[in-house]
């Protein structure tokens, strides 16, 4: 069954031909916080990613956008420890103020017109789900934010199809689902999910199967798998034994997966996970496309900012210096066995 959008993320080491011929025809693409101080004329920042946002689609890929969220806990080589990093100006106010959600339902609607000839399909924010991503924003709050954001799109763009990304199904996750997708006159038209069985949590690819389910059954929605795949390094030195930076999970303190697949990660195992899962999502009926994680390895983890850290240096399907791993070609059989 051909399907709508087959892509990856990717930032770094970007080989258009080789990328098409992998089957990666669609990437997912963060556009930010728009505005300048005062609100209403766009910032650098973002004149910048539109301006590359247009070479990528000149260049055959479409486009998943991506919106700001509140922030993150990352790596902040500023200070050189983990904390949590706002992606939204102070000036437009604090989370409990009405002015705060009218700046970002405006925000929103900006990228929806602006972006209106780019994008198509919009990700809300990244993984709302999870604290990570959320912050100390409370559970009203962030759908709050969520709904302001997506119905900024859609006025934007009255052709715009938001969805949030799941971080993965839990009890929090089911309550979100039904508060954002259960509600009249939702802004929502796909619900995205995104997964790491054998890495960030047990399982493998068939645990897929009940989790797209899940996620159809409670959104009514079809589904785009916003983030998949499986990570090539079990483990990494560690430069901190003692544990005494902040992280934000085990992996990067222990500097080892603590999951696996079968036997343990490696480039082999992540070409066998890749086969498993690409036939899985192009036979079930509610997905409509999949983004892979991620096309590069990097050179240092954006969560602890340590370089050979298990939990996000090596989920590419070329390494660092752009050379195609096992993944690469199962990735690229798979394309052209399933969906070409």
């Amino acid at each position: 069954m051909q399907r709508k959008i087959t892509g990856a993320t990717a930032h770094i080491n970007l080989d258009y031909a080789r990328m098409h011929e992998a089957g990666i025809h669609a990437l997912r693409y963060g556009f930010g916080f728009p505005f300048e101080e005062d609100g209403k004329s766009p910032s650098q920042r973002f004149l910048k990613a539109k301006e590359r946002a247009m070479e990528l689609r000149e260049a055959g890929f479409d486009l998943l956008g991506s919106t700001f969220g509140p922030g993150s806990y990352r790596y902040d080589p500023k200070v050189k420890a983990t904390r949590w990093v706002s992606s939204i100006p102070e000036w437009i106010g604090g989370y409990d103020s009405d002015s705060f959600y009218e700046a970002v339902e405006a925000a929103g609607e900006f990228l929806g017109r602006e972006c209106k000839d780019l994008c198509e399909y919009w990700q809300v924010a990244n993984e709302p789900d999870i604290d990570i991503f959320k912050g100390d924003m409370t559970d009203s709050q962030s759908v709050r934010f969520l709904i302001a954001l997506a119905r900024g799109l859609k006025k934007g763009n009255p052709n715009a199809k938001p969805g949030i990304n799941l971080g993965f199904m839990t009890p929090y996750s089911e309550w979100l689902l039904k508060q954002l997708y259960r509600i009249p006159d939702s802004p929502f038209d796909y619900v995205g999910i995104d997964g790491y069985m054998g890495s960030w949590q047990k399982g493998g690819p068939q645990d897929w199967l009940w989790y797209i389910d899940k996620a159809y059954d409670i959104s009514g929605k079809p589904v785009i798998i916003n983030e998949w795949g499986y990570s090539t390094l079990q483990k990494g030195p560690n430069p901190d034994p003692e544990g005494k930076r902040r992280y934000n999970q085990s992996v990067c303190k222990n500097k080892e997966w603590g999951f696996v697949w079968r036997e343990q990660h490696s480039p082999e195992e992540q070409a066998d996970y890749i086969r498993e899962c690409m036939r899985i999502f192009a036979e079930h009926p509610a997905v409509i496309g999949e983004f892979f994680f991620r096309w590069s390895d990097t050179e240092t983890c954006w969560q602890c900012g340590d370089p050979l850290c298990p939990a996000e240096c090596a989920w590419g399907i070329v390494d660092v210096n752009g050379n195609p791993k096992p993944g690469y070609y199962a990735l690229k059989e798979s394309y052209e066995k399933y969906f070409k």
